[in-house]
Parts: C-alpha cells; structure tokens; sequence
C-alpha cells in the first residue's frame, strides 16, 4: 500500500536533511510535485546542490549519503548516479544530484 507525502511532511524532512546537509558541503532543495501541487503525492523529490565554497557535489556525495541514514527513518535504497531511491518512514524519496557526472555511481556501503 502506497503511503503518501504532505507538503508539509516534505518540507519538515527537508528541515531535517538541511540540518546535516552542510556538513557533506551541500544543501537541499524541496522540488516535484510535493511544492508545485496541491494534495498528496505518492513521493518527495528533494534536490542537493553545493555549496559555493566546495568542490562540488561529486565530491561530497558518498559523504552525503553516509549521513543521511542517521536521520530516523531514512534509508537509501539505491543509486543511480544523478538519482538516489530512499524511503523515510516507508515513503518514497527521490534524491536528486544534478551537478553528479552522468553515469557516475556511488556503491552505497561499500
């Protein structure tokens, strides 16, 4: 059974995600349907771009993702590169790194 976002349930894990963000050199931005439409949405897309005074997200990224997980309830599932599946508490999280190198991955755990 899909489990779907609120817009406010979106910007709240963003707050939360922004909490930790800096420090992988980055911050967040809330995007997708969850801050352009009314009603639920099935997931939340949420954007990471750098900070100005780093090298860039490709090389915060695997830091990023390490991170991530101590937030309660947020698993990475996978990555594709420009894309990251997650879930917070069961909903559907897209992780999107634009500045990421087409094709670049990072193996999660490894």
């Amino acid at each position: 059974m899909t489990q779907y976002w609120t817009q406010d349930e979106a910007i709240e894990l963003c707050r939360l995600i922004e909490q930790i963000s800096p420090e992988a050199g980055c911050h967040v931005a809330l995007t997708g349907g969850c801050l352009y439409k009314d009603g639920e949405r099935k997931d939340v897309d949420i954007l990471f771009y750098s900070i100005r005074q780093t090298d860039g997200i490709d090389e915060t990224k695997p830091q990023l993702l390490e991170l991530l997980p101590s937030i309660p309830g947020l698993k990475i599932i996978n990555d594709h590169g420009w894309c990251c599946k997650a879930t917070y508490h069961g909903k559907s999280v897209d992780l999107f790194f634009p500045e990421t190198p087409f094709g670049e991955e990072f193996e999660y755990g490894a």
